[in-house]
């Protein structure tokens, strides 16, 4: 398994550090209406009360319905959680809004549809009526044709009292149900739906269930629409998996003429082709943070990403591992160290599910935990980490290549180096440092080449070898220039480190 499809963390030991921006107040706004009936079109309403989850202010909607809520240091895409929404009178649509994770956006107003309980219970007694009438009806129908059976000698007395009881049985069964098909049409909003919709929705309200029936086979058989739409659907999927591939090839191809903006571009155009493509959203969320430290973006990538992973491959998959691994990191990044350890205890019980305790993959991830305590400032329970999975590191020495641990136990000694550096002893520190020089190569593994040159370059030059220092931060800074390119942060701060 590649090592950069897991995100490791890293311990910059450099000077280095990620300039974020604070982020700039945000609103989002939105608007309240009723749903649209047939024979009551949609409003809006005022003085409906919106709550969203947090200290933020509960605001009320406008004669428009339309309302602005103030969340400050929120950015596009982050999730929030509407915390109540109450008109006297109303009720929402879908209950479920309210607790269900939104995505904020300062351009896209939230659309909120209530309806009136008053026209609800109306509705809902109408379309009961109606279905009952007809269940009754289909009832009657089949018991008069038992009775004429009977009648008729076609039937025993112990046939025609099973058949009897198996009709009554179906009518009781049906009575729980006609409520729950009643609540669902009555809360139908009839705004954007076909005319073609339209008419067959009211024909089932109305109870004219044969009308219904023709309305939908005039669209043509069900039988043949769905092979059609099946047809569509697999040319379609071929199309956008081929459409896929290329914009990965042109990422690539960007990437390694160290076009980064074009590399992100493609790579996120690939993301969005299928938003539930866990694999898609986890590689663009790792360009966002290893290449281009946008770790706001790519934490709104790895989060869709552990969505998709647990609905289509379950909580306890490989996939969803990466992405609890991956938001840990991303986390760590913005400095949520809290948030970060409990994704990583996620990540990590996971992974050790998956692997077993002693894999160099399960190490790997006892590293990251200990990145995050050092992070907190708590070395001894970061030291505690680093010894466990060295002790793993060491335990499968004699397999190194097959298991491909080299890279990954290079994180280690870079980590471990940091401890080091915190306790003042500079010597394990610098050798540390070495001998992952001797495990990282350049070509493939720039990213982590440049931060390990530039921690060599941070403890030679704590230990007063200032030339040496010197040396090691001009070899990052000439690699950072053209892998990176001159404005990104790294290449900066190498600059100053120069200068």
């Amino acid at each position: 398994m590649k090592k950069n499809l897991l995100a490791v963390l890293l311990l910059l030991l450099s000077p280095l550090t990620s300039h974020l921006s604070p982020l700039a107040a945000q609103t989002q706004s939105g608007v309240v209406r009723t749903v649209a009936r047939p024979d009551a079109p949609s409003q809006r309403l005022q003085g409906v009360v919106v709550r969203v989850e947090g200290e933020y202010n509960p605001v009320m909607t406008d004669e428009q319905g339309a309302f602005q809520v103030l969340m400050p240091g929120q950015k596009n895409g982050t999730p929030y959680t509407l915390a109540g929404i109450n008109k006297g009178g109303y009720e929402l649509r879908e209950p479920e809004l309210v607790g269900r994770q939104l995505p904020f956006s300062s351009s896209v107003p939230l659309e909120i549809i209530m309806v009136s309980r008053r026209q609800l219970q109306r509705d809902k007694q109408r379309i009961e009526q109606a279905a009952r009438e007809n269940i009754e009806r289909h009832y009657e129908e089949q018991l008069n044709a038992l009775n004429e059976q009977l009648t008729q000698a076609k039937l025993s007395n112990q046939e025609y009292e099973k058949q009897l009881n198996q009709l009554e049985q179906e009518y009781d069964r049906f009575e729980p149900l006609i409520e729950q098909m009643a609540e669902r049409y009555a809360r139908t909003d009839y705004n954007g739906m076909s005319a073609a919709d339209s008419l067959i929705q009211q024909a089932i309200e109305q109870g004219d269930l044969q009308l219904a029936q023709e309305r939908i086979l005039a669209k043509g058989d069900p039988a043949e629409r769905e092979k059609k739409m099946k047809r569509i659907r697999r040319l379609a999927e071929a199309q956008r998996d081929e459409l896929a591939e290329d914009y990965y090839h042109l990422h690539s191809i960007y990437l390694s003429r160290f076009l980064q903006d074009s590399a992100l571009y493609y790579i996120l155009k690939r993301a969005e082709l299928d938003t539930t493509n866990a694999q898609w959203q986890l590689d663009a969320g790792i360009f966002y943070d290893k290449l281009s430290m946008r770790y706001d973006e790519a934490l709104v990538l790895f989060r869709r990403a552990l969505r998709y992973a647990e609905a289509n491959e379950g909580k306890h998959s490989l996939r969803a591992a990466k992405a609890h691994n991956n938001i840990a990191y991303t986390l760590q990044q913005l400095k949520r160290y809290d948030e970060a350890l409990q994704e990583q205890c996620i990540a990590l019980n996971l992974y050790t599910e998956i692997y077993g305790s002693t894999n160099p993959m399960t190490a790997m991830n006892i590293t990251n935990m200990g990145a995050i305590y050092y992070y907190k400032k708590q070395l001894d329970s970061a030291q505690v980490y680093f010894d466990k999975a060295e002790q793993i590191y060491n335990s499968l020495s004699d397999q190194q290549e097959e298991a491909n641990i080299p890279l990954v136990h290079a994180d280690l000694l870079m980590n471990q180096a940091a401890i080091d550096v915190a306790q003042k002893n500079l010597e394990s520190a610098y050798a540390r440092l070495q001998k992952a020089l001797t495990i990282i190569p350049q070509k493939g593994e720039e990213q982590d080449y440049i931060k390990l040159l530039s921690s060599l370059g941070t403890v030679a030059k704590k230990r007063g070898m200032y030339d040496e220092a010197r040396s090691y931060w001009q070899q990052a800074y000439d690699l950072s220039l053209t892998f990176y390119g001159p404005e990104h942060p790294i290449t900066l701060e190498l600059q100053k480190n120069l200068q």
